[in-house]
């Protein structure tokens, strides 16, 4: 705050000390080092004839007194053109603090990231759970689909061997292309409605990006998240031994 006003203007009011009334900072000018003010003295000891705001600001800066000194001398309409330009500025940084503040209250307390008025759901906390979960196992030797509801329980699956896929054709970009095909049929007679999509992808086989391409060629689903459950080893099972050829 005290770095926005210029430095010409504090020279201009020779003002030496910092002084908080009512919790407001304001520049009051001073004696040099080896002089005292009684003023100053008087008015320490008795805060309560300490004027408040604003107020406190234009008084103590039109009734500062000149230096000693001739060079720091001013007339006191300059004094009164330098306390104005000093209160404005204060004010502007008051104003623009108040401002940042009620927006960040206003984005923590917005219905998108709090999940509505009340619900004490943070932007930053677990999110809500889908209407049904699609889970994508693909690994280098076949590619699994499994569409679950909201609690886990199984409702139809597909594989790329059940597709008509045999031995190392099963594991292809193409095989889990027509798995999931064959799972939105399934879907599509049961007359599931879908409304949320929770897509689990687990394994880096080839039929893991083609089996996610079949969901957005062939259905309208409203695919809300997407997460990988491969799991990452962190020094756990001891590895096979390795191959001698």
């Amino acid at each position: 705050m005290l770095s926005a006003v210029p430095r010409q203007v504090i020279r201009a009011t020779s003002t030496r000390q910092i002084q908080s009334v009512a919790n407001t900072r304001y520049y009051s000018s001073g004696k040099d080092s080896g002089e005292k003010d009684s003023n100053t003295t008087n008015s320490e000891s008795d805060d309560s004839s300490k004027p408040e705001g604003a107020e406190a600001l234009m008084s103590i800066l039109s009734s500062s007194p000149t230096a000693a000194s001739s060079d720091r001398t001013t007339s006191a309409s300059s004094k009164g053109n330098s306390a104005a330009l000093i209160l404005e500025t204060l004010t502007k940084v008051t104003d623009r603090q108040q401002q940042a503040t009620s927006r960040t209250a206003n984005f923590l307390n917005s219905r998108m990231f709090l999940g509505g008025p009340g619900s004490g759901r943070a932007f930053l906390g677990e999110p809500q759970p889908c209407s049904h979960n699609l889970h994508i196992h693909a690994s280098m030797n076949n590619t699994i689909l499994t569409l679950t509801d909201s609690n886990g329980d199984p409702i139809t699956t597909q594989s790329a061997g059940s597709a008509g896929f045999k031995k190392a054709a099963r594991s292809g970009p193409e095989a889990g292309y027509q798995a999931m095909a064959k799972l939105i049929e399934k879907v599509e007679e049961k007359n599931v409605q879908i409304q949320t999509l929770h897509v689990l992808m687990k394994g880096l086989g080839p039929g893991r990006d083609s089996a996610f391409k079949a969901i957005r060629a062939k259905t309208n689903w409203d695919i809300k998240r997407i997460s990988d459950t491969t799991p990452i080893p962190f020094n756990g099972c001891r590895p096979p031994k390795a191959r001698r050829l």
